[in-house]
């Protein structure tokens, strides 16, 4: 029973991922457009700033996201968690912080109103960049909770690696920079916070 309490962290968003995944691409009840992000219209229609985060466009996004999922796991293993909720604490906070970055970055820099996303990366990469964080100083607690983070040198390079090569995939045509970046800077903000 332990064990499964300490993988629900890591279970309960990926399942969602895969329903949802299902529901939009293979039933059909909805079209991803509609639950997408997307910053013109992300004030008239609040529902997006949860929903884009869990719609995958094709199988290949959907397992790319799921294998960041197993990373974060992997990460968190090493870095000796001590919190059963620290993965949802962070997907709880990074979709807003994520969210208000993205609307800046499309709307006051790349002044793209009609920008449209979908996907997970940009959870993982924020907490990608919390875990380069932690593995480098440490982290203790999170807003009063104990998390028991201990820094990790081999984290460290993984994370460093990890961060590097999706920065570099996110220059590719069809992929987000914007999307990856804002995850990135929600990730160092919730560290800092």
């Amino acid at each position: 029973m332990k064990i499964i309490n300490k993988e629900v962290q890591f279970i309960i968003p990926s399942f969602l991922c895969i329903l949802l995944f299902v529901v939009f691409n293979f039933k059909r009840f909805f079209l991803i457009s509609d639950f997408s992000y997307w910053s013109g219209n992300l004030l008239n229609q609040p529902y997006r700033i949860l929903s884009y985060s869990f719609l995958h466009k094709d199988f290949n996004h959907l397992l790319s996201n799921l294998f960041g999922i197993v990373v974060v796991r992997y990460c968190f293993m090493n870095l000796k968690l001590k919190n059963i909720y620290l993965f949802f604490y962070l997907i709880f906070l990074l979709i807003p912080i994520q969210t208000f970055y993205l609307f800046i970055i499309d709307n006051f820099l790349f002044y793209d109103p009609n920008h449209l996303l979908i996907g997970f990366s940009g959870i993982i990469f924020g907490v990608f960049s919390f875990i380069l964080l932690s593995s480098i100083c440490g982290k203790e607690y999170i807003f009063n909770i104990f998390i028991g983070l201990k820094k990790n040198y081999e984290i460290k390079k993984l994370m460093t690696i990890f961060l590097s090569l999706g920065i570099v995939y996110s220059l590719l045509p069809g992929i987000s920079f914007s999307g990856h970046l804002a995850g990135i800077l929600g990730g160092f903000f919730i560290f800092f916070l």
